[in-house]
């Protein structure tokens, strides 16, 4: 058991269940002051224990005592083992639903319709942090872990910005223009990165409104498209077939710089996300492919895509060249960290001459800006020349997206299929030259 949130005052006691790596929130009905709850560790015939429970002799400002509460604690704390017991010890792979492990306990219970006490958490005013804290939660094995660490961080962010503005915050006082410019100006956030954030903590509001936490949206109340504004992206950063082969063919004294130019080129060769990368294994190697399910598409009620790309001969010398250092089980590359391989690429880079001007348009300066190749180079750099190579060799578009995880409708892919950037060499040379 734990309390739901640290505010001021009084605070909601829930169980907390973890099934099958979800977490689920269940309302017990009772709050407790913070300083008359006890959470604590103890060693019983040598085994851990944690207790959780009101302190004994206290009562809540409703006048409950804690030997109602705790008896109310042990109860939910029984029914919950005993759904584990007849509906998840044991079961084959599902679709885990939280909804469904909730009635399974209002049954356990014989509160077999919502209860009162789950009817009265909507009505009464929790913290702004506390809900966002059950929207994580609800969230958990429903999205990516990808989209998790954007929420935790986003959470991160309003944390700061409530701090800022010295006061806590709430759907009354929340003003997403003010946000967005302090996004911008203050934590120095992107045009396209601050509408991102906002669009995602719309739909929290939109969740919180839906749950009755809040009864208002501050989003209602603005034209999203119109004053947030839209995501607008550039043509798609890539590197021409002669330029990946530039880097390839360099040599590198300094033997990190090396590993990275050969995990870059790697990673070109398979396409995939720098995630996904840095954890594939000798096992991924079936019968000349590379074969994996790629991470941020294995969450909540996403389809299981198994993404499997054919093994060129560049990435089989790459991948002998390390053989004799490695196990039948272990990495296929030798082991860098995602933050030392994205410092290390650029230096790569920049040595190998990869110096071609590149020029892109800053929204907020509203000119264009002029970069340098290595400035602009990232792991992701590695995916996104994978595809375009593959597009612009006229490869079919379902072949290609297969190999890279994306739908054919999505919008990230979009972009890759009509760059004509090789149609229109083709045009001019053949009409104007």
């Amino acid at each position: 058991m734990i309390t739901s949130g640290k505010s001021r005052g009084e605070s909601q006691i829930h169980l907390v269940a973890t099934i099958e790596g979800n977490e689920i929130f269940y309302y017990s009905g009772h709050r407790i002051s913070p300083e008359n709850f006890i959470k604590e560790k103890v060693i019983l015939s040598n085994s851990a224990v944690y207790i959780q429970q009101a302190k004994k002799n206290t009562f809540n400002k409703a006048g409950v005592s804690a030997s109602v509460i705790n008896a109310r604690l042990k109860e939910l704390d029984n029914a919950a083992l005993s759904v584990f017991e007849k509906h998840y010890k044991g079961r084959e792979f599902e679709i885990f639903s939280k909804e469904d492990f909730k009635k399974y306990l209002r049954e356990e219970l014989g509160e077999q319709k919502e209860s009162d006490n789950e009817k009265a958490i909507i009505n009464q005013n929790l913290p702004f942090f506390d809900i966002y804290e059950l929207y994580i939660s609800d969230k958990n094995g429903k999205v990516s872990k990808e989209r998790m660490k954007h929420l935790k961080s986003d959470k991160n962010k309003l944390t700061a910005y409530s701090s800022y503005l010295k006061h806590e915050l709430n759907e009354h006082n929340f003003d997403p223009m003010h946000y967005k410019n302090y996004l911008k100006k203050d934590e120095g956030l992107s045009e396209n990165t601050a509408v991102c954030l906002l669009k995602r903590l719309r739909a929290f509001f939109n969740h919180a409104k839906k749950k009755k936490y809040i009864s208002s949206n501050p989003f209602s109340e603005i034209d999203f498209a119109e004053e947030i504004g839209r995501e607008a992206y550039d043509e798609p950063v890539c590197m021409s077939r002669e330029e990946l082969a530039q880097l390839y063919n360099t040599k590198f004294e300094n033997k990190e710089f090396e590993l990275t130019k050969d995990m870059f080129c790697l990673q070109a060769a398979f396409g995939c996300r720098v995630g996904d990368f840095l954890r594939l294994t000798v096992n991924n190697l079936q019968n000349n492919q590379v074969v994996y399910y790629p991470q941020k598409t294995t969450g909540g009620n996403d389809v299981l895509k198994k993404i499997i790309v054919p093994v060129s001969e560049r990435a089989k010398e790459i991948i002998n060249k390390y053989k004799k250092d490695r196990r039948r089980d272990e990495l296929l590359m030798p082991f860098l960290n995602s933050s030392d391989y994205n410092e290390n690429i650029k230096a790569v880079f920049r040595i190998a001459g990869l110096d071609r001007v590149i020029v892109q348009y800053d929204r907020d300066e509203k000119k264009e800006k002029f970069f340098k190749l290595y400035e602009l180079a990232s792991s992701h750099l590695a995916r996104k020349t994978f595809i375009d190579i593959l597009c612009q060799a006229g490869e079919p578009l379902h072949v290609v997206a297969s190999m890279s995880g994306h739908s054919e409708k999505s919008k990230a892919f979009d972009r890759y299929r009509r760059r004509p950037e090789q149609l229109q060499k083709t045009a001019v040379a053949r009409s104007m030259d």
